[in-house]
């Protein structure tokens, strides 16, 4: 059974668009090779952070939803670490989608 998951990608910002296409392209493929199922990705741009990280300032953020065997994360986010172009990553259980009828009882009331 495919549990779902959010994997929140931060690639260094002096990496060009088309080296972040070809990380995210090596990122799908690896969640693919691990019988994963990548359901979208979105690239949310360059941000600011908060504080300097090991010395940068800004990142590009790139989100990926994604199904897959809870046995094989393990394995994926050792992947993820040995890929030089990830600056960082975070991974989630995605959240359980809201059925339409719980919805419209809530705003009902």
């Amino acid at each position: 059974m495919l549990k779902k998951y959010e994997a929140m990608f931060i690639f260094s910002s002096s990496l060009a668009e088309e080296k972040v296409a070809k990380a995210l392209q090596k990122i799908t493929d690896e969640i693919v090779k691990l019988k994963g199922e990548v359901t979208g990705t979105k690239m949310d741009g360059r941000r600011v952070f908060a504080r300097p990280l090991n010395k940068e300032r800004e990142g590009q953020y790139v989100r990926v939803a994604f199904g897959m065997a809870p046995a094989n994360i393990s394995p994926l986010l050792a992947r993820f670490k040995l890929n030089a172009d990830i600056f960082r990553s975070q991974l989630v259980t995605a959240s359980p989608e809201k059925k339409e009828e719980t919805v419209k009882a809530v705003s009902a009331e």
